[in-house]
Protein backbone atom coordinates (compact mmCIF):
# COMPACT_ATOMS: atom_id res chain seq x y z
CA UNK A 1 0.00 0.00 0.00
CA UNK A 2 1.57 3.81 -0.79
CA UNK A 3 0.85 6.19 1.46
CA UNK A 4 0.13 10.25 0.95
CA UNK A 5 1.53 12.40 3.94
CA UNK A 6 0.91 15.79 4.07
CA UNK A 7 1.72 16.79 7.88
CA UNK A 8 4.17 15.74 10.45
CA UNK A 9 4.91 12.78 8.20
CA UNK A 10 6.61 14.66 5.62
CA UNK A 11 9.72 14.85 7.88
CA UNK A 12 12.34 12.17 7.51
CA UNK A 13 13.05 12.12 11.68
CA UNK A 14 9.19 12.13 12.66
CA UNK A 15 8.70 8.86 9.01
CA UNK A 16 11.51 6.67 10.13
CA UNK A 17 10.72 7.00 14.21
CA UNK A 18 6.96 6.25 13.40
CA UNK A 19 7.29 3.67 10.82
CA UNK A 20 10.42 2.13 12.37
CA UNK A 21 12.28 -0.94 10.02
CA UNK A 22 8.90 -0.60 7.78
CA UNK A 23 10.68 2.91 6.30
CA UNK A 24 13.72 0.65 5.44
CA UNK A 25 13.92 1.57 1.64
CA UNK A 26 10.73 3.36 1.37
CA UNK A 27 11.68 5.82 -0.78
CA UNK A 28 9.13 9.19 -0.98
CA UNK A 29 8.66 11.53 -3.97
CA UNK A 30 6.76 15.07 -3.84
CA UNK A 31 3.21 14.44 -4.44
CA UNK A 32 -0.08 17.37 -4.35
CA UNK A 33 -3.71 16.19 -3.32
CA UNK A 34 -5.75 18.66 -5.00
CA UNK A 35 -9.14 19.76 -3.57
CA UNK A 36 -8.27 19.61 -0.04
CA UNK A 37 -5.89 22.47 2.10
CA UNK A 38 -3.87 21.49 5.60
CA UNK A 39 -4.72 23.28 8.75
CA UNK A 40 -4.28 22.84 11.95
CA UNK A 41 -6.36 20.71 14.33
CA UNK A 42 -7.52 23.20 17.23
CA UNK A 43 -5.02 23.42 20.40
CA UNK A 44 -2.54 21.67 19.08
CA UNK A 45 0.57 21.83 16.34
CA UNK A 46 -0.20 19.28 14.20
CA UNK A 47 -2.41 19.64 11.05
CA UNK A 48 -5.20 17.34 9.71
CA UNK A 49 -6.30 17.89 5.62
CA UNK A 50 -9.79 19.74 5.02
CA UNK A 51 -12.03 19.67 1.53
CA UNK A 52 -11.53 22.68 0.39
CA UNK A 53 -10.74 24.69 -3.12
CA UNK A 54 -6.87 24.40 -3.19
CA UNK A 55 -3.83 21.53 -3.37
CA UNK A 56 -2.24 19.99 -0.25
CA UNK A 57 1.14 19.30 -0.74
CA UNK A 58 2.90 16.21 0.58
CA UNK A 59 5.13 13.15 -0.42
CA UNK A 60 4.19 9.93 -1.60
CA UNK A 61 5.93 7.00 -0.22
CA UNK A 62 6.66 3.53 -1.93
CA UNK A 63 5.03 0.18 -1.14
CA UNK A 64 4.42 -0.39 2.55
CA UNK A 65 3.34 -3.34 4.04
CA UNK A 66 0.73 -4.28 6.48
CA UNK A 67 2.49 -3.80 9.40
CA UNK A 68 3.27 -0.32 8.19
CA UNK A 69 -0.26 0.37 8.03
CA UNK A 70 -0.74 -0.88 11.71
CA UNK A 71 2.07 1.77 13.11
CA UNK A 72 0.34 4.34 11.30
CA UNK A 73 -3.10 3.49 12.53
CA UNK A 74 -1.42 3.98 15.88
CA UNK A 75 0.03 6.80 15.35
CA UNK A 76 -2.96 8.61 13.73
CA UNK A 77 -5.56 7.49 16.58
CA UNK A 78 -8.98 8.15 16.58
CA UNK A 79 -8.98 11.85 15.42
CA UNK A 80 -7.68 10.42 11.71
CA UNK A 81 -9.15 8.04 9.40
CA UNK A 82 -7.24 5.77 6.36
CA UNK A 83 -8.67 6.74 3.04
CA UNK A 84 -8.07 5.95 -0.45
CA UNK A 85 -7.05 9.27 -2.40
CA UNK A 86 -5.63 9.39 -6.01
CA UNK A 87 -2.47 12.10 -5.30
CA UNK A 88 -0.55 13.26 -8.78
CA UNK A 89 3.04 12.85 -8.54
CA UNK A 90 4.83 16.50 -9.28
CA UNK A 91 7.67 15.65 -10.87
CA UNK A 92 5.64 13.18 -13.54
CA UNK A 93 1.80 14.31 -13.22
CA UNK A 94 1.10 11.16 -12.48
CA UNK A 95 -1.86 10.14 -10.77
CA UNK A 96 -1.31 7.22 -7.89
CA UNK A 97 -4.11 5.64 -5.69
CA UNK A 98 -2.90 6.13 -1.99
CA UNK A 99 -3.97 5.97 1.90
CA UNK A 100 -4.00 9.31 3.00
CA UNK A 101 -5.19 9.97 6.89
CA UNK A 102 -8.52 12.20 6.48
CA UNK A 103 -9.89 13.75 10.02
CA UNK A 104 -12.68 11.77 11.55
CA UNK A 105 -15.60 12.88 13.00
CA UNK A 106 -13.53 13.14 16.12
CA UNK A 107 -11.09 15.93 15.00
CA UNK A 108 -11.89 19.45 15.74
CA UNK A 109 -9.82 21.37 12.96
CA UNK A 110 -9.06 25.15 12.86
CA UNK A 111 -9.46 27.35 9.80
CA UNK A 112 -5.59 28.28 10.56
CA UNK A 113 -3.33 26.81 7.60
CA UNK A 114 -0.57 24.69 8.92
CA UNK A 115 2.58 25.26 7.50
CA UNK A 116 5.76 21.97 7.47
CA UNK A 117 8.73 24.38 7.75
CA UNK A 118 6.99 26.47 10.59
CA UNK A 119 6.32 23.41 12.20
CA UNK A 120 9.94 22.17 12.11
CA UNK A 121 11.53 25.32 12.98
CA UNK A 122 9.23 25.86 16.15
CA UNK A 123 7.79 22.51 17.20
CA UNK A 124 9.82 19.66 15.65
CA UNK A 125 12.24 19.13 18.47
CA UNK A 126 9.34 18.92 21.57
CA UNK A 127 7.02 16.73 18.81
CA UNK A 128 9.48 13.72 18.51
CA UNK A 129 10.22 14.00 22.38
CA UNK A 130 6.81 13.68 23.07
CA UNK A 131 6.37 9.94 20.35
CA UNK A 132 9.76 8.86 21.94
CA UNK A 133 8.18 9.28 25.74
CA UNK A 134 5.30 7.22 24.24
CA UNK A 135 7.13 4.55 23.19
CA UNK A 136 6.33 5.17 19.66
CA UNK A 137 10.13 4.65 18.80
Amino acid sequence: MRFFFYGTLIDDDVRALVLGSSADGAAVCAATLAGWSVVRVQGKTYPVIARRRGTADGVLTGELDDSAFERLVRYEGPEYEAAALDVTVTETGEAVRAAVFVPSDQCRMSVSPWRFEDWQRRHKREFLARLRARGIA
